[in-house]
């Protein structure tokens, strides 16, 4: 069973974090930190501490203008995180990443504007095989239903977008999700953990629906999934999260998660996810044709005297 087991990594993973402009990637990159222990107090990008867009450009500007990379640890595993600027004048930064990354992460508003910018990030990555999963920033502010958004955002990706997570809206303000292959609900704390709770009643409908819909698009790449489905059973929890895992991997579909960077929301579960469903080092080294032994280094941007670690990617397929 993948999710309740260990990690699927062999070393460090990197992530890319692209999306729009102004959709929040570092804010996500300071919520990750945060969440990870990386720092100690979550900054914000409009108070102009956040570690990454720490230039004095980028801070005048409150855009990130060049790569920002930081390095975490969650249960154990070490990840390296790229946050590739939005801005379509800095975009170039991002191509040497994408080619080099073990997956992203692609942040975006739950606005239909900005399905143009989208789909232009969305078909590179498909281009480079990069697994991804989509990030649906602030929820906190949304106005429309996601079910409505992810049919507006569709048009942008090749594949299907995924849902895993519906939120839970009270007085018109997402306060909660539930994650539909885990079956359970939780509920927003500001800059700290979601808190299990139990299901709703009033979301037990939806939740159904949802959670079907996922399944069914799952089994359009598995006829044993398929079949349980037509026989009206209940899958096993493992063959869901397998699932999951294999068509990620293989670029069949983009799971979509929802949540709010500014606020630490969200942010757990989008981590337990790179964790347990996100293939490891020796996937990458695979997708890019390397040897199975030995060190592979890829430079992706020197900035500096001293700068080659923070901006090279290095593969090894055999991490010790």
């Amino acid at each position: 069973m993948r999710h309740g087991g260990g990690s699927q990594s062999e070393g460090t993973r990197t992530i890319a974090l692209v999306g729009p402009y102004l959709s929040g990637k570092t804010s996500l990159l300071e919520a990750i930190l945060a969440r990870t222990g990386a720092v100690t107090r979550q900054g914000r990008v409009a108070e102009k501490n956040t570690v990454g867009d720490a230039s004095p450009e980028a801070r005048a500007h409150a855009m990130s203008v060049e790569l920002n990379v930081a390095t975490a640890e969650f249960l154990g595993d070490t990840y390296t995180f790229v946050d590739c600027p939005g801005s379509i004048e800095f975009q170039f930064d991002a191509h040497p990443v994408l080619g080099a990354v073990d997956a992203a992460i692609v942040v975006c508003e739950p606005d239909e504007k900005k399905v143009p910018a989208l789909k232009m990030i969305l078909k590179s990555l498909e281009d480079l095989g990069v697994p991804h999963v989509l990030f649906l920033n602030k929820i906190d502010v949304a106005t429309s239903r996601v079910r409505d958004v992810l049919a507006a955002l569709q048009p942008a990706s090749n594949v299907p977008m995924v849902l895993r997570q519906v939120p839970i809206w009270k007085d018109g303000i997402a306060v909660g999700f539930i994650d539909l292959a885990l079956e359970r609900a939780f509920v927003y704390r500001e800059h700290a953990q979601s808190q299990v709770i139990d299901m709703p009643g009033d979301m037990t409908d939806r939740k159904g629906e949802a959670r079907f819909h996922m399944l069914e698009q799952l089994a359009d790449y598995d006829d044993a999934l398929m079949e349980t489905l037509l026989e009206d059973m209940e899958p096993p929890r493992d063959q869901v999260f397998d699932d999951l895992s294999r068509e990620l991997a293989e670029g069949l579909i983009t799971p979509v998660f929802i949540g709010s960077a500014e606020n630490g929301n969200g942010i757990l579960r989008l981590l337990k996810a790179l964790r347990h469903e996100v293939a490891g080092v020796g996937a990458t080294a695979e997708r890019l044709g390397l040897e199975a032994t030995g060190t592979v280094a890829q430079v992706i941007k020197i900035s500096g005297p001293g700068s080659f670690r923070d901006h090279c990617r290095w593969h090894y397929p055999l991490w010790p």
